[in-house]
């Protein structure tokens, strides 16, 4: 048995020698290229081969914004098995603000100094277009600068049927009253057995990608995510990676935009859902430190022509995000403020980080903080 597991153990580092050598000739990684990095258990080897194809890529910076999240209702009419934010209406809980709420939280924003508003919200029956036409024409007229970046896809699509246009022309209209990007919240695991297992109701994957395409060929630049450690296999998450690697190649050759940042979202189980749910038993309670590492980094090798990879710390908590500097991200996202879209991690009691706690994060990991507005262009360096 241990001569076995030595051979077997031989054979993981000789497929990782193999995968380093591809690395350095500037090959893509594969599919089972994928595959053989989740299944070692080499984690810092792989965390190494990440962070240097983040600095290759990137160089010494991290970037952050001063930005303050939105969400205007978490009123829902989907039904997600792993959405712990969503109400319905009339639960105990659930909100709808008026544009002129919104529209005064990013005029408070901006008082604090933020350069950006990220806006999303749960898929409203009862709200037309005009409200977020209205939002945004509302935060714009405060300040021609101030970045927006709103409304994931699963959102454009409900704008799209309740404008009766194209998604095409409805993106156009958003972008005249004054969006300036797309999110890239639910994507979640783009296949269609893993949509039809958590979120039937939600537009399917090809619908996302649609939109994204089609934003990209109209000059909106988006974000791209994964959420893991649900119910999804590894194999599931290899394809969502690549399937997203053709969409920024496609992009990178065709469009005007592309996607500026990728983000892995580890499942974190909302308060409510009790241990002993038989519905969600077969996810895990929570993804542990070594897990979102090595889901980082894997993130980087794989998904490489994406160029910044965001540390999420209200997700990923503060201190594992501190870590994912150093296993191939390059964005510590920013001061976000009011994120309420998931309960709290075990080592993130705020919704805000304060620009100097952030800087530090970076300095101590020997990287260079580089306040960017919405378009990754640096704003201040030091």
């Amino acid at each position: 048995m241990q001569q076995s597991a030595s051979v077997e153990n031989r054979d993981k580092t000789s497929d990782l020698d193999q995968i380093e050598q591809k690395l350095e000739q500037g090959q893509r990684l594969t599919f089972e290229d994928g595959m053989t990095l989740y299944q070692s258990h080499d984690i810092f080897r792989i965390g190494k081969m990440a962070e240097k194809k983040a600095l290759e890529t990137c160089g010494n910076q991290v970037f952050y914004s001063l930005n303050r999240h939105i969400n205007y209702t978490n009123i829902c009419k989907f039904n997600c098995k792993f959405c712990g934010f969503k109400r319905w209406h009339g639960e105990d809980g659930a909100y709808t603000h008026d544009v002129d709420a919104v529209v005064d939280f990013a005029r408070q924003a901006m008082k604090d100094g933020a350069t950006e508003v990220h806006i999303v919200g749960g898929i409203h029956p009862g709200l037309d277009f005009d409200y977020y036409v209205d939002m945004l024409k509302g935060i714009r007229d405060l300040s021609p600068d101030i970045h927006i970046k709103a409304f994931t896809a699963v959102e454009i699509l409900d704008l799209v049927k309740k404008s009766k246009l194209s998604i095409e022309d409805t993106l156009l209209a958003l972008m005249d009253a004054g969006l300036g990007a797309l999110p890239g919240g639910g994507a979640e695991i783009l296949d269609d057995d893993y949509f039809n297992q958590v979120c039937r109701s939600k537009s399917k994957p090809d619908i996302w990608t649609d939109i994204h395409t089609t934003a990209h060929r109209i000059g909106l630049h988006t974000n791209c995510t994964m959420l893991y450690g649900f119910v999804e296999t590894v194999e599931q998450r290899v394809k969502h990676l690549l399937r997203l690697r053709d969409i920024q190649d496609q992009a990178l050759e065709h469009g005007k935009a592309n996607f500026q940042c990728f983000i892995p979202l580890p499942y974190l189980k909302p308060a409510w859902i009790s241990r002993e749910s038989s519905e969600h038993e077969e996810s895990s309670d929570l993804i542990d430190g070594l897990e979102d590492l090595r889901t980082i980094a894997i993130s980087r090798l794989l998904l490489d022509n994406v160029d910044n990879h965001k540390a999420f710390w209200p997700m990923q908590g503060v201190n594992l995000s501190q870590v994912a500097l150093t296993f191939g991200s390059n964005d510590l996202d920013g001061t976000v403020r009011y994120y309420t879209i998931v309960d709290k991690t075990y080592d993130n009691n705020t919704n805000t980080l304060p620009v100097e706690n952030i800087r530090s994060m970076i300095v101590e990991t020997n990287r260079i903080p580089v306040q960017r507005d919405g378009y990754y262009r640096p704003i201040q360096k030091s």
